[in-house]
């Protein structure tokens, strides 16, 4: 009988749960990841996490209340860094502990680190630390991460070819495919892609007959051109990816308007959100909104904004 791997649906799920899936599976664990997001994980989150903490992060811990019972370990890595030079947010190097210390009975928690800000080696490291939960063996280790490896290839091509269809997104039927104006939308892979968080917004989208265009359909050297044009070199990974990507659907004569979505609380977003304003305003005069999220953001708010918006696209497009 095969051990059972909890992976919650939350923060860096939408970004590598392929590869995760892939090397934990090759290695002969059944990867359980939670299910969508819905008001009882979101409610369990905000009962167990701290007030202070970020949407996602709440998401996050209520993904971990819904699997603690029905797997043998669950996955909390502490990702420090992800590029080398970079670090990610502090909250996703503090999740381990954050959830440990706010969800009670928890199985047993694998917490490998994975930190590339010096170097690249210490991912092979990571892994070899986790793989060694399975097997002694380590050609058959290095077999598992080759190949989650080449998933995780597969899913970020795909995903940069506009297909969101992949069976790790919620709302797997849609695809940017209409004729209408062209939407970027500027946010982190948990807010785009976590369709209860955000209201169910690609789909509301499509339903309107406007095309998106998302950060993941951006090559990083695109990005990492965007942020050249700042005199110091930006080491918040998130931040760098999001002012990037920003900047590009603000510069691209193609994209009609741009939709910022941030969640309330996140200190990164707040200083970036800030800068992309700034430079909005000074350079373009392209249709700009900012949509804060929170566990108290309702339908018909978000609705009633969004429509503004779209409004405000459609008028701008017929000039």
């Amino acid at each position: 009988m095969s051990v059972k791997i909890g992976v919650p649906r939350g923060m860096y799920f939408y970004k590598y749960y392929p590869f995760t899936k892939a090397f934990l599976t090759e290695l002969g664990a059944e990867v359980v990841p939670s299910p969508q997001t819905n008001k009882e994980i979101l409610d369990m989150g905000s009962r167990y996490c701290i007030d202070d903490a970020c949407l996602p992060v709440k998401v996050y811990h209520g993904h971990a209340h819904y699997l603690k019972d029905k797997v043998d370990h669950m996955l909390l890595p502490r990702l420090t860094s992800v590029v080398p030079r970079e670090y990610i947010c502090p909250k996703f190097g503090g999740l381990p502990e954050m959830v440990k210390y706010s969800v009670a009975d928890l199985p047993h928690i694998i917490d490998v680190e994975i930190d590339l800000y010096k170097s690249k080696s210490n991912l092979i490291k990571s892994l070899y630390e986790a793989g060694k939960m399975f097997t002694k063996n380590p050609y058959r280790i290095k077999r598992a991460a080759d190949k989650a490896v080449r998933e995780h290839n597969l899913y970020q091509t795909s995903l940069l070819k506009g297909n969101l269809s992949g069976k790790y997104i919620d709302g797997d039927d849609i695809i940017s495919n209409n004729s209408g104006p062209l939407i970027g939308i500027a946010a982190h892979p948990y807010l785009i892609y976590d369709s209860f968080i955000n209201m169910k917004l690609l789909e509301k989208l499509s339903n309107r007959g406007f095309k998106f265009f998302l950060p993941e359909m951006l090559e990083k050297k695109v990005i990492e051109g965007k942020c050249e044009a700042f005199e110091k070199r930006m080491f918040w990974s998130s931040s760098k990816d999001l002012v990037g990507s920003s900047l590009y659907m603000i510069d691209n004569d193609k994209i009609d308007g741009v939709l910022m979505l941030t969640a309330f609380g996140c200190g990164i977003d707040s200083l970036s959100i800030d800068l992309i304003k700034r430079l909005e305003k000074k350079a373009y005069g392209k249709p700009f909104m900012v949509i804060t999220l929170d566990e108290h953001t309702g339908d018909a708010n978000f609705n009633t904004r969004l429509e503004a918006f779209l409004d405000l696209v459609d008028r701008r497009k017929k000039i």
